[in-house]
Order: structure tokens, then C-alpha cells, then sequence
């Protein structure tokens, strides 16, 4: 099912997350975590019965681990529950295109070649670096004011909405 742009943006401006908007949060990081925290709970049942007497041992390590996957999946959940977005408004521009002027541009926008010449794009604002996806790269208009809306940890760029 398709979501209509215009729908999301204005649930957007209204700071919340579109329900279409959920896998930027649950990511593959997200489910990669999940998926060890299963085995990890399975590993702790396992570990009695094998262990003959080092069990305490054997099982320290990997409770930490499955605490620290628990503390990473509970995290996720609670930004996705409260859905609330916080946003980063300023004029956009290219770096590609033109030579940045210092401290005139709120938003930067670049790109890097990895190894392989495959281009990562990047935005720069709000004294942070952020990793920008291509289908958030054609979002982003240079040279005009764009609103960026990302997760409340700061962390995910969930939409760019041109001001």
C-alpha cells in the first residue's frame, strides 16, 4: 500500500511519525538485536545443564550481553511508542556545487567515495554529522530552507521536507 507524500508531511510538521515511517526505527540493527537476544536467552537456559558446576561463569558474559541487546531493543521501542520527531530547520546547501562559505550555512551536503567509488552521502548541521540515504538525498532541496525531522535521539533522518 502506498503512503501519500502529502499525508506524511503533515504528520510530520505536526511532530509524529507516520506509521509508514516504523522501519527507519526498527531497522535492520533492530532485528539483528531481537535475533541475538533470542539466542542469548537460549544460551542462558542451555548453560546449567552443560556447564557442570562453571555455569556462574559461563553465564556472566553472556547476561551481560543479552542486558546490554534488552537495553537496545527497550530503547528502540520506546522512541517508536512515543513517536514524537524532533526537527532542524536551515538553508541547504551542496557542497559538490559550490565551495561552502564558513559559518553562512546551517545544512551542508556532501558526498564521499568509499573504496569501491560508491557515493555516502552525508549531511552536516546542527554540529553533528548524519548519514544520508539516496531516497532521503532526493528529498533535499539545495539552496533553499529544508526541514530535516529525526528521531528524538537525534540519530535518524526520518524525512526532509522542503520549507
Amino acid at each position: 500500500m502506498k503512503t501519500d507524500p502529502e499525508e506524511v508531511a503533515r504528520i510530520n510538521r505536526s511532530g509524529r511519525l507516520h506509521p509508514s515511517q516504523r522501519w527507519k526505527i526498527l531497522d535492520f540493527n533492530f532485528w539483528m538485536a531481537a535475533a541475538l537476544l533470542a539466542i542469548g536467552i537460549w544460551v542462558l537456559a542451555i548453560i546449567p545443564g552443560y556447564s557442570q558446576g562453571w555455569g556462574f561463569i559461563l553465564a556472566a558474559p553472556v547476561t551481560v550481553v543479552v542486558a546490554l541487546l534488552v537495553w537496545f531493543c527497550v530503547f528502540r521501542l520506546r522512541v517508536l511508542r512515543r513517536g514524537k520527531l524532533t526537527w532542524f530547520t536551515g538553508y541547504t546547501h551542496d557542497v559538490e556545487r559550490h565551495r561552502p562559505l564558513p559559518d553562512r550555512y546551517p545544512i551542508l551536503l556532501y558526498t564521499q567515495m568509499s573504496q569501491g567509488q560508491n557515493p555516502h552521502y552525508y549531511a552536516r548541521f546542527n554540529g553533528r554529522t548524519y548519514t544520508v540515504y539516496s531516497d532521503m538525498r532526493a528529498k533535499f532541496r539545495p539552496e533553499q530552507e529544508n526541514t530535516v525531522y529525526l528521531t528524538p535521539n537525534g540519530r535518524n533522518i526520518v524525512n526532509v521536507i522542503p520549507a
